[in-house]
């Protein structure tokens, strides 16, 4: 099998007026940053994606430097934040970017639950965003930057996404402000705080997470308390 890695190395950036420094963060499995909103964490993925050159340092895939490529060189997958309407309806995107990278959309559609949603017009924002995590994952890239991923999508199918995203066996950064859904996300964890990237710290409280998650779901809670008899 041939081992994927992103690697960032002395990584600078100074920009509308940030200061973020990454001495080295090396990505093999599933790494999530966290950090308060305004730190950076948006910024670093953006430049690890090739939207603006960071002032010093090197971004490197599978060992080769692709700190100066176009973003559409990269062979990174890239999800923004905010939800991105594209001119389709939710089949023919689907089938136009299935058709784009020589996949199959049927394997995205039903571990990420799209049937509905495929078949649909009008979306909500979780729903597209839903939609545009597919239309990435059918690029098959080398390495994924999801940028809060699930933070507009409801609660049960938040957790569908995330089981789906830990079997990828890809590299994977993935930015959340949420500490339960990065415990169940990442193998290892990064802090972004003061303008500087601070880890890796091993997750050592997945199972944590996970049990008091099954404990506490409260729409499982809710279902059981309105199903009893008066």
């Amino acid at each position: 099998m041939v081992r994927r890695v992103l690697e960032i190395r002395g990584l600078s950036i100074r920009r509308w007026g940030l200061s973020i420094y990454v001495e080295r963060m090396v990505v093999e499995s599933r790494t999530v940053i966290v950090g308060r909103n305004g730190s950076g964490k948006t910024s670093l993925l953006r430049c690890i994606m090739g939207f603006y050159r960071p002032d010093s340092g090197r971004i490197l895939l599978n060992g080769a430097d692709i700190t100066s490529l176009p973003p559409g060189e990269r062979r990174l997958g890239y999800l923004p934040q905010h939800p991105v309407k594209l001119p389709f309806r939710p089949q023919e995107q689907l089938r136009y970017f299935a058709k784009l990278y020589g996949a199959d959309p049927a394997h995205v559609i039903e571990r990420l639950g799209l049937e509905r949603i495929s078949q649909g017009a009008g979306l909500s924002a979780g729903e597209l965003q839903l939609l545009n995590l597919a239309t990435v994952l059918l690029k098959d890239p080398e390495a994924l930057l999801l940028d809060e991923p699930v933070s507009s999508i409801d609660f049960t199918q938040k957790m569908r996404v995330i089981r789906h995203i830990r079997r990828l066996g890809k590299p994977l950064i993935y930015v959340t402000h949420d500490p339960i859904e990065a415990l169940l996300v990442a193998d290892e964890l990064f802090l972004m705080q003061d303008g500087r990237l601070w880890g890796p710290v091993p997750n050592e409280w997945y199972e944590s997470a996970e049990n008091a998650l099954s404990e506490l779901d409260l729409y499982v809670l809710l279902a059981r308390r309105a199903q009893r008899p008066a």
